[in-house]
């Protein structure tokens, strides 16, 4: 079943009181804010509505940074990140890898602020007459784009299994005429990022009937793929994890203008901020009944779905609380094989030959990974406790 909070385009906003300026080493105290107080506006563009978001969301933290959150449905990559640069989303959570190929490859101006997540629930799943790997020969695939860092962890895990795209083991299955009459402009061989692939997986065909048979899952889907009648219910055939571990996944990502724009820079720091805050929030082990009625909330669905995936936003290697130092900070080795990952199914087509991809990923001012606005996110926390009963 597709949830209705899944509609493409806004989805509800979270309401919220702005911070202060006056803060005393680093911390203010929600609490002193009026509620008369104007919002400020961010759009946050993302593919799913992730734990961390949930909870911030869900649970006041948005609010104690004063900011009225509009939550912007991903469609697919190409367009997410044009809709990043031309400045439609003011920050966006999407894979690294993008991230990294739209600098590298096309020296796009894009920044990474941290890592969110290590890919929890990234999974290959299938329709339930397939039950392996093996079973995908001769099948199209669905995918967000046949360039995307999911497509090429899909070649790397069936590769592993004696299938190869080069050799015309499987295809891969894009649907434009699904985002027709949604996105018209610039939209160019994408099938639609996984909210849209879980909905066609799980009816068995795409919107012009055309079967479907396997694609790549990531959080919440695997979990909601348990509620499924069995009759439609995905078989999950591979965790990602079992053949890439660590790997950096979801990274919390902005224009590289908006670091040198005053107004920009502190919109986005109080996002991060509270993310932050929720962040550690769904880390705590006494968080874990509101966390868990928070993401079921917010994704509307069974407590049981929402306890798996609570769980796998926990899992120390692949979710949201994985990040080295449990601040967003990027993992590197995690990073690299990334890096890897496209590097052997040519995704770095345009950089020059003896490019020091070693070099390029460590952060700094002007480089592909920055700290400083999430630093000084972590330096302006409010102190601000969710006072809600579960």
């Amino acid at each position: 079943m597709l949830y209705a909070y899944y509609l493409l385009g806004a989805a509800a906003a979270a309401f919220a009181l702005p911070q202060d300026s006056s803060a005393v080493n680093g911390s203010l105290d929600a609490t002193t804010y009026s509620t008369a107080t104007k919002l400020q506006n961010i759009n946050y563009g993302a593919f799913t509505q992730t734990a961390t978001y949930s909870i911030a969301n869900q649970l006041g933290y948005f609010k104690a940074y004063g900011l009225n959150v509009t939550y912007l449905q991903v469609p697919n990559s190409t367009y997410g990140y044009n809709q990043l640069l031309t400045g439609g989303y003011d920050i966006m959570t999407g894979t690294i890898d993008n991230a990294v190929n739209l600098r590298f490859n096309q020296k796009q101006p894009l920044t990474v602020t941290g890592q969110l997540d290590g890919g929890p629930e990234l999974t290959i799943a299938s329709i339930p007459s397939i039950t392996s790997i093996t079973q995908l020969k001769g099948k199209p695939l669905m995918v967000d784009s046949p360039v995307s860092g999911y497509a090429y962890i899909l070649r790397k895990v069936l590769a592993l299994h004696g299938l190869y795209l080069e050799n015309g083991d499987y295809t891969f299955q894009v649907s434009l005429e699904y985002f027709s009459s949604r996105f018209p402009a610039n939209i160019d061989k994408v099938v639609g990022s996984t909210v849209i692939r879980y909905a066609d997986l799980v009816a068995g065909k795409l919107p012009d009937g055309t079967p479907v048979y396997a694609t790549i899952f990531t959080y919440p889907f695997t979990s909601q793929a348990g509620d499924v009648p069995t009759a439609q219910r995905p078989n999950i055939l591979a965790k990602i994890s079992d053949f890439i571990q660590p790997f950096s996944s979801s990274a919390f990502t902005i224009r590289e203008a908006a670091l040198s724009n005053n107004a920009q820079r502190t919109l986005i720091r109080k996002f991060t901020s509270a993310m932050y805050a929720a962040n550690q929030y769904l880390a705590s082990p006494g968080s874990r009944k509101c966390s868990i009625s928070a993401i079921s909330k917010q994704l509307n669905v069974s407590t049981s779905v929402a306890t798996s995936a609570y769980t796998s936003a926990n899992d120390p290697i692949t979710g949201e609380t994985s990040s080295p130092g449990g601040n967003f900070t990027v993992n590197r080795q995690g990073l690299l094989n990334v890096i890897d990952v496209r590097s052997q199914f040519g995704g770095f087509a345009s950089v020059p030959a003896g490019f020091n991809y070693a070099d390029a990923i460590l952060p700094g001012q002007g480089k592909l990974i920055d700290y400083s606005l999430r630093d000084d996110a972590l330096k302006n926390l409010v102190s601000f406790s969710p006072s809600t009963k579960c």
